[in-house]
């Protein structure tokens, strides 16, 4: 198939459209992506040098032919976000009448914000091409978890484009089934059953790696949490629980990562005293799995919102894909996923105390190991990367066959 796929963010960024990219293109076929200029988790969340000014760019990597629009950079601040947000948008259609007419089918890749798959449902009715949705992040649920109400502007004119989007899609593809109430009892949409695409982990997460890392003491309990620091990963819950344990010389919390909120959840962790907490700081993707090989287990938690409930997030994969238990703080999808692999333990949505009590409990038991063996064998059944390629694969095909 000759694929164009849309979405604002891709390599070097740190999200995984390029990975899915160049798995179809290495699976045989044609693919483009229409995608924004690289900011997102660049230094000072700015445009990189080599594309700066650029109105347009053009370049191939991995077999993936990649077409660049302007944007203004995220930098920081909501300001900036909502320039971002929308400079993409804007200019993504701009660069619809410069894209081929002739691709079989759309691949609309859609984090945050929903708006930038719009420029592939924009090429998709000038040239009667149909669009697959892959849905990754709930809008305008995520608005939520950024602080915005309900009763907002800004909220209620998310909500009208967000149903335009999605109602605008041929098909839909989920990371969670629950994103289907969503759509239905949040946004009125009339729309069939989304097909169930949980995402895979990177396969370096599945080889055996040296567990030998400086902060790690092998004759404790070390449980980890990696990944982004931001508002809605509710990583003040993790600081709070190691309050609750600060007499406990076994346990030890492991921070790995960055973002918005490392500095509160450091500020909080002096102010309570802890020396069961080590903040780690973000470390290149290629040396995390000798981070988890350290851990007796993974913890995953999120702030209460719609999307706590709703999404599996991809660490949760991943923690399955390295074989490790999982402590998690959260409700609905993730909650179900880890009691059906009966692969680790959880408690409700920002419980430090809970979190707590089930990090004792974990560190007190038998065979802890059990957990991961059976986490690796949940993974294997539901998210391994042929899996969600082959699924895919076929999603599109159908889509392209009936155009």
């Amino acid at each position: 198939m000759k694929i164009l796929a849309v979405c604002q963010y891709y390599w070097p960024e740190p999200f995984n459209t390029a990975d899915i990219c160049e798995g179809l293109a290495e699976r045989g076929h044609e693919v483009t992506v229409l995608t924004g200029m690289p900011n997102y988790g660049m230094p000072n969340d700015d445009i990189l040098d080599a594309y700066r000014g650029k109105k347009r760019l053009e370049e191939t990597r991995n077999g993936v032919h990649i077409v660049r629009a302007p944007l203004s950079p995220r930098k920081s601040g909501a300001l900036n976000r909502i320039k971002n947000y929308i400079s993409f948008w804007r200019s993504g259609i701009k660069c619809v009448p410069f894209l081929d007419n002739d691709f079989d089918v759309v691949l609309g890749l859609q984090f945050s914000p929903v708006m930038q798959v719009d420029p592939g449902i924009v090429y998709a009715r000038r040239y009667d091409k149909k669009v697959l949705l892959y849905c990754f992040d709930l809008w305008p649920a995520s608005l939520l978890a950024g602080g915005f109400k309900e009763s907002s502007l800004p909220f209620k004119w998310m909500k009208a484009v967000s149903k335009k989007i999605y109602s605008g899609a041929d098909r839909i593809a989920v990371t969670s089934p629950l994103f289907d109430k969503y759509f239905r009892d949040d946004l009125n949409l009339n729309v069939p059953d989304s097909a169930y695409l949980p995402q895979y982990a990177e396969d370096f997460f599945s080889v055996n790696a040296d567990p030998i890392v400086e902060g790690f003491d092998p004759l404790k309990t070390n449980l980890t949490f990696a990944g982004n620091i931001g508002q809605a990963q509710s990583v003040i819950t993790i600081v709070e629980a190691a309050a609750y344990l600060k007499s406990n010389n076994q346990i030890v919390f492991h921070v790995v990562g960055s973002g918005s909120r490392l500095d509160d959840c450091e500020k909080r962790a002096r102010d309570l005293g802890l020396n069961n907490i080590i903040f780690h700081g973000r470390k290149p993707v290629e040396e995390m799995p000798s981070y988890y090989a350290a851990s007796d287990a993974m913890i995953v938690t999120f702030e209460s919102s719609p999307m706590a409930t709703y999404t599996l997030p991809r660490k949760v994969t991943t923690y399955l894909a390295a074989g490790k238990p999982v402590l998690a703080a959260l409700e609905g999808e993730a909650k179900r996923v880890i009691d059906e692999a009966q692969c680790g333990l959880t408690c409700g949505t920002e419980d430090a105390e809970g979190l707590a009590e089930i990090s004792l409990r974990f560190s007190n038991m038998d065979n802890p190991d059990e957990l991961g063996y059976r986490a690796r064998a949940y993974y294997e059944t539901h998210f391994t990367k042929d899996k969600f390629f082959s699924t895919l694969e076929g999603l599109l095909k159908e889509l392209a066959e009936v155009r």
